[in-house]
């Protein structure tokens, strides 16, 4: 799709918002077609409620008003039923009048994150937009939610592709095609090479499958470090596909555990999105990816492994497998002298309890950290609250033969726990995002179908880009 400032009056769909609907004078638009659209506009006018489109079908265009939105979240939403009605009358061209400049950027993300469609398996038939036209659109929103957008679709590609077309070893190589293509440096490493550096916890999740678990970081260096030099680690949980290892999952809970990988998908996404940004300061992804299998070589309840932090973790829960490998690269990340670390996952069933899938569920163990956090996700319009780091629960996670275990397999404040243990090892400023729920939704969503979100490449991004 083609984002373009301006506004072309031959596009098959026109779009007008606010006046715009009722005053073409002088928008190239044919007098015919103007005076249809006058007549439908102003009968539609006084009906329309903020975020509304009404469409008015014309002989060779289509066209839809709306009433201007009051806000970035409402210019947004507008763009995605744009997108939407686009595709109801197979429309490949679109132009917009009368949106303001401050919203024509979040209208444009909202038009491409709508338009998005995972087709590697099922062609859609649909005509492609293929060019946008919005008349306050400058070229600088352009750039910046074309490359939002396609961080975003990066991410819901990866969840949406089932297992056994995207292990770990095919995620490492999508990777490798972001990084070359981006300028990012990368560095993979196998089972045996995390076994080498004392990654137990990582090694230990990935020894039951049949596919080789990938170690993976990237980092963005920036041309022109800015004065206040800051190293900012994002961290992914990268589980392809969750059984549930000995603690098997039934059959209901494992269906969409393709999307266990969400956070580690997200951090792909943010990272491209960063080197299209380019920010002053250097930004460093360490993505643990791997499947939780069952097999004769899978760790079974009552194992004990080393962590790189080398504390022992007693395994009481194999299904508790996410924050083992998350254990090691939060590690790891802080060993290499990040100033910050956020880490995303898809970690705890309790977090949808609690929260539900429209927000993500906060945890820091740092302030002004949190307040970024808030801050990009009220930005990207990806909702968070945050949830109380409550240090007594952790006491239920003190095991009789090792420093921890994974899980006291009581489910009530089980992303509190989570977090609590995810702490344990980590130093400096973090930040723990919990997204079960937000990464695959069964119903079409407030910014794009049924299917992956691509939760947190956005909020990841603004948050790693800020000054």
């Amino acid at each position: 799709m083609n984002l373009e400032p301006g506004f072309d009056a031959h596009a098959a769909l026109l779009v007008l918002v606010g006046e715009a609907s009722l005053e073409l004078a002088g928008a190239g638009v044919a007098p015919q077609v103007e005076r249809q659209i006058g007549a439908g506009a102003a009968r539609l006018w006084p009906q329309l409620k903020a975020g509304q489109l009404e469409v008015l079908r014309l002989v060779e265009q289509d066209a839809a008003v709306a009433l201007l939105p009051t806000s970035a979240g409402e210019a947004r939403r507008l763009g995605v039923a744009v997108a939407r009605c686009a595709r109801t009358v197979r429309a490949t061209s679109i132009g917009v009048l009368g949106l303001e400049a401050v919203f024509a950027g979040e209208f444009a993300l909202g038009v491409q994150l709508g338009n998005y469609r995972f087709t590697r398996f099922r062609p859609d038939e649909t005509p492609e937009v293929g060019t946008v036209s919005i008349d306050n659109l400058s070229e600088e929103a352009a750039r910046r939610c074309a490359h939002l957008a396609s961080g975003v679709a990066l991410a819901r590609d990866l969840v949406n592709t089932p297992y056994n077309h995207l292990n770990a070893e095919n995620f490492s190589e999508v990777a490798r095609t972001v990084a070359d293509a981006a300028g990012l440096e990368l560095r993979v490493w196998s089972q045996g090479e995390c076994e080498e550096r004392g990654m137990g916890l990582f090694v230990a999740v990935g020894q039951g499958s049949a596919h080789q678990p990938q170690f993976i970081r990237l980092t963005y260096r920036p041309a022109e470090p800015g004065a206040a030099p800051r190293i900012t680690a994002l961290v992914g949980k990268g589980v392809m596909f969750d059984t549930g290892g000995y603690s098997l999952k039934p059959a209901g809970g494992m269906y969409g555990m393709k999307g266990d990988m969400g956070g580690a998908a997200a951090v792909l996404g943010a990272m491209q999105i960063v080197a299209a940004l380019n920010p002053p300061h250097e930004v460093r992804a360490y993505i643990a990816a791997t499947d939780n299998a069952v097999s004769a070589l899978a760790m079974r309840p009552g194992d004990v492994f080393r962590a790189l932090n080398g504390k022992h973790v007693e395994v009481t829960n194999t299904d508790a497998e996410g924050r083992l490998i998350l254990a090691d690269a939060l590690t790891l990340a802080a060993q290499e002298g990040a100033d910050e670390i956020i880490d995303v996952a898809t970690l705890t069933g309790a977090k949808v309890t609690a929260l539900g899938s429209d927000l993500a569920a906060l945890f820091s163990n740092d302030a002004a950290l949190a307040g970024a956090v808030r801050v990009a996700a009220e930005t990207a319009q990806e909702a968070v609250w945050e949830l109380p780091l409550h240090s007594p629960y952790l006491e239920s996670y003190r095991s009789e033969v090792a420093d921890l275990k994974n899980s006291d397999m009581i489910v009530a404040g089980g992303s509190v726990k989570a977090a609590l243990f995810l702490q344990e090892f980590v130093s400096g400023p973090w930040a723990h995002l919990d997204i079960a729920g937000n990464a695959l939704k069964e119903k079409d969503h407030p910014f794009g179908p049924a299917g992956a979100t691509g939760y947190g490449a956005m909020l990841l991004a603004e948050l790693a880009s800020r000054p």
